[in-house]
């Protein structure tokens, strides 16, 4: 009877270890799950925010970057829209869904900024060679410019196309639109490094709102520009000017 005492003590204190040895190994493991996936959504987050603070650093230090593309802007904040839209779906978080829009409301602030449309750059390319495929690429970009500054003008149309394709009391605003010069160009490279670096926000135009070519210009449209308009500069064979006063 004291033998069979002791068997039944010694199986009991063995099973006692055993438990004590289980319970903190489950709560280890069950700890060490959540700790992962505690560490998981955190780098998911680290992710995130790293984006959203490369992008701010772009917009604090106003940084230019090469467009891949025509429609670079467009079709990053599409992505991420698409991102936004199918975080609704999955239950990523509040604070993780706020990353997501934040994001979103970065790009398209950037997309703002910078952005042009596929018809817009086309219409750029096609109307800068035809008008100034023959300058140098400093004389290209000027081209350019006077088109920006006529999108950023109230008196003008607020897009590209339309202001290559204005045409005031029945005369086209530029010439290459009239004469059919537009539709023929092949775009060179260098006329599209000009436009890029437009686009990036180089400006040579000293604000001017208009171009002549006076040796190739009518008598009667060279005196208009001269008695009506500020001469600004000539470069190569064109002459800038803007607004009077």
């Amino acid at each position: 009877m004291r033998k069979s005492r002791k068997v039944i003590a010694a199986a009991a204190a063995a099973v006692g270890v055993l438990l004590f040895l289980a319970v903190p190994q489950a709560v280890k493991s069950a700890g060490g799950a959540q700790e992962t996936a505690s560490r998981t959504q955190e780098k998911k987050l680290a992710g995130l925010n790293g984006i959203i603070s490369g992008m701010s650093v772009i917009q604090r230090n106003n940084q230019k970057t090469n467009l891949l593309g025509t429609s670079f802007e467009r079709v990053l904040v599409s992505q991420i829209r698409s991102e936004t839209n199918g975080a609704s779906e999955l239950d990523m978080g509040e604070e993780a869904a706020e990353t997501l829009s934040e994001l979103d409301d970065i790009s398209s602030r950037l997309a703002g900024a910078t952005g042009i449309s596929d018809t817009d750059y086309e219409t750029l390319l096609a109307i800068v060679e035809a008008e100034a495929g023959g300058e140098d690429l400093e004389g290209r970009i000027m081209v350019a410019n006077v088109i920006f500054n006529r999108v950023r003008n109230d008196q003008f149309p607020d897009n590209v196309t339309d202001v290559v394709w204005q045409s005031t009391g029945g005369s086209p605003q530029f010439s290459p639109t009239a004469d059919g010069r537009i539709y023929t160009v092949g775009i060179s490279e260098t006329t599209r490094e000009a436009v890029n670096r437009a686009i990036d926000g180089e400006d040579l135009s000293q604000g001017a709102l208009f171009f002549m070519a006076e040796n190739q210009a009518e008598e009667k449209n060279a005196d208009w520009f001269k008695e009506n308009l500020k001469f600004l500069f000539q470069h190569g064979v064109h002459s800038f000017y803007t607004y009077a006063g």
